[in-house]
């Protein structure tokens, strides 16, 4: 078959490519890919090799050349990308993970329920108003809310700030990002807003509601050494999490009301219900919005028979992984009773797996239960545009009309 340039972002304009990726895991799941403005790269296509890839952080680093699709421009723009810690390996990202972590506690979770639930039910108030709504902006405004919320994110600057994170996410859209700057150039608005945020907290933390005064404060000890994070590192916390937030979060809302729309009969079951864990779970695994990471081989080495040799770039699909027919059942179905139903969709596990995971999983669950319980149903009221993007299968406009039960 021939060759798909899954590198190119306009590629997705018309969705995943499942046949493609069920061709390579049947004939070729180490398939190599020649690349117009890059080296090229290796895709693997089955469950148990992207998970065994994940795990592998020795073999398959973060680290060298970041997590991104596309190359680095340069040796300072690769310096840039290692400050984030999605783009570390052991042991600067366990350390730098555990610094972290206290944005994401089982408690600071917790905490934020009532707030997610008030925000969804408000936001379920305005699309039962009969009028046509944008369901991408009623998702993208939900996540990032919490997102902000969790940062201590002065509601004042959510608007500029929404708008600056909806950019960094979707820059490979022209109707977001129109001259198509490359990502560096808007991570500098980022940084500059968190910067600014972060020398408000350092000056009266005791004001601050969010978790970067934690961050501030936050240390461990290893081997007797005090580790605690820089400015630099807090700083490119902020796009981490914001993108992540809209990148994942909110691109799985849409493709559940989208879905819910091809077939109506799809949530029946749990119609003026609350949304079960499995639902969300099920949803992340059929149609999942992170489509690939990348990684970089640090060894020869052989799998399948292919010759993967260090330096090269490897692409991990987890969109291919998500529908292995030899890990899944029936795996084009959507089965929320399915057993196993451990999908890759946060990573497949290793210490790259994703750290919002929880709050993900709150959010999504809220909010379709929120959608269950007060929704009938839902019509296209537009046309329906895909984001144009290489890394997250996402909308870009879902124009729907909602009728309340």
């Amino acid at each position: 078959m021939d060759r798909l340039d899954l590198v190119d972002p306009e590629l997705y304009r018309s969705g995943v490519p499942r046949e493609y990726f069920r061709w390579l895991r049947d004939n070729d799941p180490v398939a190599w890919h020649d690349e117009i403005d890059g080296p090229g790269y290796w895709v693997l296509t089955r469950y148990d090799d992207v998970v065994a890839a994940n795990r592998d952080w020795e073999l398959y680093s973060n680290a060298l050349k970041g997590s991104s699709i596309e190359e680095a421009r340069s040796e300072e723009e690769l310096a840039g990308r290692r400050r984030i810690f999605v783009n570390q390996d052991p042991p600067d990202h366990t350390r730098h993970r555990k610094l972290v972590s206290s944005a994401f506690t089982p408690g600071q979770v917790k905490r934020m329920t009532p707030l997610i639930e008030a925000t969804c039910s408000r936001l379920v108030d305005e699309i039962l108003d009969g009028e046509v709504h944008d369901f991408v902006t009623v998702a993208e405004e939900l996540s990032f809310q919490m997102v902000a919320t969790l940062f201590g994110v002065p509601e004042g600057d959510w608007p500029a700030l929404i708008e600056i994170t909806r950019a960094l996410a979707d820059f490979q859209d022209p109707e977001v990002n129109p001259s198509l700057a490359p990502r560096p150039e808007i991570q500098h608005q980022m940084f500059s807003y968190a910067t600014e945020l972060l020398a408000k907290v350092r000056m009266d933390p005791v004001a601050h509601s969010g978790i970067v005064s934690e961050l501030v404060n936050a240390q461990i000890e290893e081997d007797g050494v005090a580790h605690r994070l820089t400015d630099l590192e807090i700083i490119a916390f902020f796009p981490a999490v914001l993108v992540g937030g809209l990148s994942t979060t909110a691109h799985t809302m849409v493709e559940a009301v989208n879905s819910w729309i091809e077939d109506p009969e799809l949530f029946a079951e749990w119609s003026g219900e609350e949304c079960p864990p499995a639902v969300v779970e099920e949803m992340l695994r059929w149609r999942g919005p992170v489509m690939s990471f990348r990684r970089t081989a640090t060894a020869d080495h052989e799998l399948h028979g292919a010759s993967i040799r260090a330096g090269d770039k490897v692409l991990l699909s987890y969109a291919s992984a998500n529908r292995d027919e030899r890990h899944f059942a029936d795996p084009d179905v959507f089965d929320a009773s399915r057993v196993p139903l451990d999908h890759v969709a946060f990573g497949g596990g290793g210490p790259h797996f994703c750290i919002g995971a929880q709050l993900a999983r709150l959010d999504l669950r809220l909010v379709f239960s929120e959608l269950f319980r007060r929704v009938e149903s839902f019509e296209l009221a537009g046309d329906p545009v895909r984001l144009r993007a290489n890394q997250f299968a996402g909308w870009l406009h879902l124009p729907v009309r909602a009728t309340a039960r």
